[in-house]
């Protein structure tokens, strides 16, 4: 074994020991905030400690440490100080990241509300039992196994949207494609919004027979028949994808899939494009979303229908294609309106 003195110092050392417990410390100061209500509290204006701890009917010298600690990871902001700090007469408001979270109600929003709720479900199960066998209780399945099911699932998906339409539009010329395939499109609020955006352009939905239905649903209300269809299939199916494509969409799919599964898929893909069709791959890459890959695949230890490693790095991706027979076109790394990347790839002719 090498000795770890060449490559670590003590400091990064200690360093890194202190960083993993902050995480734990990070989400437990986070869920209290969230359990008490303080964003809500602190919506109309600041508050000074004292009157939280009251208000709260809480120990006022430990809610004292806890607004501090709360301003430490950047939930508050100290704006007064008369005291000593963590007094009874330090003021805090919320800092313009909490109120960018949990809006100007001081609600956490629906899609936060949600992935917290699964994440503190999967905190509390205990992971060595997991590890050991432990029948999971929160398992979320694939397919969906119910209606329900699938609407939830693609409630949650097109509550957060908007990020991944905003990323596709920036990349991708979509007022030269005439017909593009979204793949696993859910319930079609991406192809609506486009569709709207892009006269020209005519979209075919693949999606498995719940979420189709779905889909049918929202484009019939929106009086957009004529110009998106959906087509009921299985990704995972051994039949390949429906054909004669300028472009085929993977938006937020490949991110719960295994390599080996994705590898399969772009293959299908190359089979259902036109020659010089191009596959437009939007997803949370593993280079600029180490945090979100976190706590996604975290989660994932909890379902055992989705494989390990699901977050990819870019290049993982431009291998793939490449192996594919892809041409590699276009990298959009995330900006600030959304944490996706973009890679287009083309099929020669």
């Amino acid at each position: 074994m090498e000795n770890w003195r060449q490559y670590v110092s003590p400091r990064q050392r200690d360093d890194f020991y202190y960083e993993l417990l902050a995480g734990g410390t990070k989400i437990k100061l986070f869920e209290s905030f969230v359990d008490h209500g303080l964003a809500s509290m602190l919506a109309n204006g600041p508050m000074s400690a004292g009157a939280l701890a009251q208000k709260l009917a809480l120990h006022p010298l430990r809610t004292y440490k806890w607004l501090h600690l709360l301003s430490l990871v950047g939930l508050l902001k100290q704006i007064e100080n008369i005291g000593a700090v963590g007094g009874s007469d330090t003021t805090y408001s919320l800092t313009p990241l909490a109120q960018a979270l949990f809006g100007d109600d001081g609600t956490l929003g629906s899609f936060f509300k949600d992935s917290l709720f699964y994440f503190k479900a999967c905190e509390d199960t205990d992971l060595n039992a997991v590890l050991e066998g432990l029948p999971l209780p929160y398992a979320v399945r694939w397919p969906p196994q119910t209606i329900e099911a699938a609407a939830h699932l693609e409630w949650w998906m097109s509550i957060s949207s908007r990020g991944t339409i905003h990323a596709i539009e920036k990349a991708v010329d979509l007022n030269k494609i005439s017909r593009l395939l979204d793949v696993a499109g859910g319930d079609s609020t991406t192809a609506c919004e486009i569709v709207r955006n892009h006269p020209r352009l005519n979209v075919t939905i693949f999606d498995l027979p719940h979420s189709a239905s779905l889909a049918k649903a929202r484009i019939e209300h929106g009086g957009l028949a004529d110009r998106i269809s959906v087509v009921e299939g299985d990704i995972l199916a051994l039949d390949g994808l429906p054909e004669g494509f300028d472009l085929v969409l993977w938006s937020r799919v490949f991110s719960s899939w295994p390599i080996e599964t994705v590898c399969t898929l772009i293959v299908k893909s190359y089979a259902a494009l036109l020659p010089s069709g191009i596959i437009v791959i939007c997803e949370p890459m593993l280079d600029y979303n180490l945090p979100l890959a976190l706590s996604a695949e975290f989660r994932y230890l909890f379902y055992d229908d989705f494989g390990a490693g699901v977050y990819k790095a870019e290049s993982q991706y431009e291998a793939l294609l490449t192996q594919a027979g892809f041409n590699i076109t276009c990298k959009q790394s995330p900006d600030e309106e959304s944490f996706y990347s973009v890679i287009i790839a083309t099929k020669p002719c």
